[in-house]
């Protein structure tokens, strides 16, 4: 049930058709094989007013081969590609724009094709304050009605350089033109400007019982910190006719620094290989912690240190802006990261530590790689 994207056949008439031979999402493997997922997809930052000919957004489909040259290519209205995110059950990727490359105040949305899982149409999501998102999540509340029935309400949420979280329900957006105009809740970060956002499972016996780990520099004083907020469910659900919430009434349970790192860029969170990676952009390295729940777990303050770094001149690294861990229990054997300086997608295995050079490198011309989110799943339902 997995798609590949095969190669693209373009042939030149009054214009451009472009034929895609793919494999179908319903297609059965082989006798004795299983259908896996490795989808990366690669956010890049460029843009050009008025042109068709940058696509801001690949996917690499499978991305765990020997090789990351089996691409599907895609012109999304984003201005200049930023954070990116796939959800299943959406069936649709949502990319914010870079930022600063142009003004832009919309997320899109871009569907799935059913059948082979191919990017159709985007629709926009617009809001004045998604000028500067720093980070994309999507929280899954799901509610026994009955006794057999449930009810399923999805959040699309959105961190920015304004110091907010935004969170946005059914998120599919107005169109291609026009955005929506409903924001569910509007959430004061305080001091505290977010550049990255993540979702933790903080409570395994309630999945919707979600932890919100907002990353950020504090340059001041020479380190990046994350702050924890366990009131997710209890503000969207519990509180959902509070559509302004100040910071008084949203505060992190805890708030957690890393002495000497700077310029924190995008995180990678996996639950399953109990892991959590930290690119640190400038700083030429990317950070790793054993054990998330754990770490991100209590009250207060608290400085940790990585257990581990890969950086140095032989990893290649320069300014690392991206990370993707490869989550699944039984194949995931790699980590991603993207590189905004060298323009490189940079695969090491998912045991390198240190300065250890990356199992492989990818450029895709004179494109730069900004956020990346890699789809890796053992069994497809989509």
């Amino acid at each position: 049930m997995k798609f590949s994207f095969q190669t693209c056949v373009i042939v030149l008439f009054a214009s451009l058709i472009g034929v895609a031979s793919c494999k179908k999402l319903d297609d059965e493997p082989d006798v004795g094989q299983v259908s896996l997922v490795s989808r990366l997809y690669i956010s890049f930052r460029d843009y050009q007013p008025n042109s068709s000919s940058i696509k801001n957004l690949f996917i690499v489909d499978p991305a765990d081969t020997n090789n990351l040259d089996n691409i599907y290519q895609y012109l999304s209205p984003a201005k200049g590609g930023g954070a990116v995110i796939f959800d299943p059950d959406a069936k649709a990727v949502f990319q914010a724009s870079e930022g600063s490359i142009a003004q832009d105040t919309f997320i899109q949305r871009i569907a799935l094709d059913d059948v082979y899982g191919i990017p159709g149409n985007a629709s926009a999501i617009g809001y004045t304050g998604f000028r500067n998102v720093r980070g994309l999540a999507y929280y899954t509340y799901a509610q026994q009605v009955g006794n057999t029935g449930s009810s399923v309400t999805n959040f699309l949420l959105a961190a920015t350089g304004g110091n907010m979280l935004y969170a946005i329900s059914r998120p599919e957006g107005k169109g291609s033109t026009g955005g929506s105009k409903i924001i569910d809740k509007q959430i004061s970060l305080g001091d505290i400007e977010p550049v990255s956002l993540n979702l933790l499972q903080g409570n395994t016996a309630d999945k919707n019982e979600k932890w919100v780990l907002i990353g950020f520099n504090d340059q001041a004083k020479n380190r990046i910190g994350f702050a924890v907020y366990k009131g997710l469910k209890q503000e969207l659900i519990d509180r959902a006719r509070d559509t302004i919430i100040n910071k008084d009434k949203f505060q992190p349970a805890l708030t957690v620094y890393v002495e000497g790192k700077t310029d924190l860029q995008a995180v990678s969170y996996a639950p399953n290989k109990k892991l959590f990676a930290v690119a640190t952009g400038k700083g030429g390295e990317v950070l790793f912690f054993r054990n998330p729940t754990e770490l991100f777990d209590g009250t207060g303050d608290k400085t940790i240190q990585p257990d581990y770094v890969i950086g140095g001149t032989n990893t290649g690294l320069e300014e690392p802006a991206g990370v993707a861990i490869d989550d699944r229990i039984e194949n995931g054997k790699f980590l991603y990261i993207s590189d905004k300086k060298n323009r490189k997608i940079s695969r090491f295995k998912l045991e390198d530590q240190g300065n250890t050079a990356p199992e492989l490198t990818k450029t895709y011309g004179t494109m730069t790689p900004n956020y990346i989110f890699l789809d890796a799943r053992e069994r497809p339902n989509f």
